[in-house]
């Protein structure tokens, strides 16, 4: 998808970290199902006012939210690659390019963009989107100079 003529400043698989922090909606929403799920099961299976029941309720949740990024990493195998005129997103092999023109952050030093007008949480540490907002900055300064 990417240009040939385009140069790869920086290119960064998504780690265990930046998917447990940087999570989009949707996969928040299937951890919370997943948690739900799960006490319902040890519910049926347990007393609910036992000290087991309580004990395992906090081993669904930490097993939720400590294994779900592995689980994402494995499946989704998110990539980012910013070039210097477009952010390429890679989700589960699916490739898209998008123009730094139609990358805008939505809140100033957060992992929310919009990606041609839609609102999207880029699952990447720090550092690159330190330099993707430099990127967008200078595309910004490079428009309103012409």
């Amino acid at each position: 998808m990417k240009k040939p003529n385009d140069e790869i400043l920086l290119q960064v698989d998504s780690s265990y970290g930046d998917l447990i922090l940087r999570k989009n909606l949707r996969m928040r929403i299937i951890e919370t199902l997943v948690f739900i799920v799960g006490l319902f099961v040890s519910a049926n299976i347990l007393n609910t006012q036992s000290a087991a029941f309580k004990v395992s309720a906090f081993a669904i949740a930490a097993a939720v939210i400590g294994l779900a990024p592995f689980v994402y990493k494995a499946v989704l195998r998110p990539r980012y690659t910013l070039t210097k005129t477009h952010l390429i997103v890679s989700i589960s092999g699916k490739e898209t390019a998008y123009p730094l023109t139609e990358v805008e952050p939505v809140i100033e030093g957060r992992h929310y963009y919009k990606l041609r007008g839609k609102r999207e949480s880029l699952m990447v540490s720090r550092d690159f989107l330190v330099q993707l907002n430099e990127r967008i900055h200078l595309f910004q300064r490079k428009g309103k100079r012409r």
